[in-house]
């Protein structure tokens, strides 16, 4: 995706009366990941100078960032609105949209793109993958429960659809009893053949499940065990705990490791692959995506997780970690938020898990 033009400086002492200072300090927070200073720099920019369609921008990358996306939403729109040909607003707007699963909506405004932007072929791809993504999407029914919505296509696949909606509200209780987290909107879970799954996430083949905004599932045989079934539906779901809590900024060893510890037994059982303290990535190396990562190596990351998320648990608390990305939705660096709520340094922290 697009960000903003690089920093040119730190804002000087005129800063909260000079919306130019107060951008380049918004800009140099998004580099710098502190992203609720950016969100009030930019804000404060947008207040001074509201013709200017970058100060909304900024904001609403921010936003993104720390999971406020109704405030991110706004803030794209009108930074469309003062320019309607703001290329980068619109992908993100489309990307919030999509995320939430407004397909429609993400597909109108990446039309919009392209006719203002004919021969960018990036947007020609995406809006042909959404648009045929919409187009399998129209035949798909759906149940619901009171905190989930799934879509499903064959009317004999029915039953099955019901089963995972009332596994995932099991999971709702059983999870926010853990957590004290409860997520208030819906959350719409997409129920795929196999082949459908690999062709709309372009996932790994070693994949079993996506949560993008919504949770994605192949209904493979593989699946067809009840306790499969409710490790995959669990794991998805605390991954929307957690962006409903921390946003975007969580660090991927946090994330997925702690909705492999909250799956059922989790805490009981050892890791599933087996690690020894030489094999384990640093922590440093796994803030990003898992997702190209080969077979083996997704297993060895997700089993570093877990230990993490795992040891964090038994010694402060699992209401800690909750402390620590409510901090980050709140837009704490992690850095400050880990030692704030863990007691220690982060570098500390993952040199002694080099040692476990």
């Amino acid at each position: 995706m697009l960000l903003l033009a690089p920093s040119l400086a730190a804002a000087d002492a005129r800063a909260p009366h000079d919306p130019i200072a107060l951008a380049r300090a918004g800009t140099a927070a998004l580099e710098d990941h502190r992203f609720g200073d950016a969100l009030d720099a930019f804000t404060r920019a947008a207040a001074m100078q509201p013709e200017d369609a970058s100060h909304c921008f900024g904001a609403g990358v921010a936003a993104v960032m720390l999971g406020h996306t109704a405030v991110a939403q706004a803030r794209f729109e009108c930074a469309l609105r003062l320019n309607p040909r703001h290329l980068p607003a619109a992908v993100w707007l489309a990307d919030l949209h999509y995320r939430a699963g407004r397909l429609r909506e993400a597909i109108a405004i990446y039309e919009a793109a392209e006719r203002r932007t004919p021969d960018d072929r990036e947007i020609r791809e995406q809006l042909a993958s959404w648009r045929k993504e919409e187009e399998l999407q129209s035949r798909f029914r759906e149940v619901r429960t009171p905190h989930f919505t799934a879509l499903f296509e064959a009317a004999t696949d029915e039953p099955r659809a019901r089963e995972v909606v009332e596994r995932l509200e099991a999971a709702y209780l059983r999870v926010g009893k853990m957590l004290g987290v409860y997520p208030p909107e819906s959350i719409a879970v997409v129920l795929y053949s196999r082949e459908q799954f690999d062709d709309i996430t372009k996932l790994a083949t070693w994949s079993t499940s996506a949560y993008d905004g919504r949770i994605r599932v192949p209904l493979s045989d593989t699946l067809n065990e009840r306790d499969e079934l409710d490790r995959v539906l669990s794991h998805e779901f605390v991954h929307a705990v957690v962006a409903t809590i921390g946003g975007r900024t969580v660090p991927a060893w946090l994330n997925e490791g702690l909705a492999t510890v909250i799956e059922p037994a989790g805490l009981q059982d050892g890791e599933a692959t087996p690690t020894r303290p030489d094999e384990r990535p640093a922590l440093s190396q796994l803030h990003r995506s898992f997702v190209g990562f080969s077979r083996r190596d997704a297993e060895i990351a997700y089993a570093s997780a877990a230990h993490a998320v795992r040891r964090l648990i038994d010694q402060h608390g699992a209401a800690a970690v909750v402390a620590l990305l409510q901090d980050l939705g709140r837009g704490t660096p992690f850095v400050n938020a880990f030692r704030q709520r863990i007691g220690m340094r982060y570098e500390r922290f993952a040199a002694l898990l080099t040692h476990d």
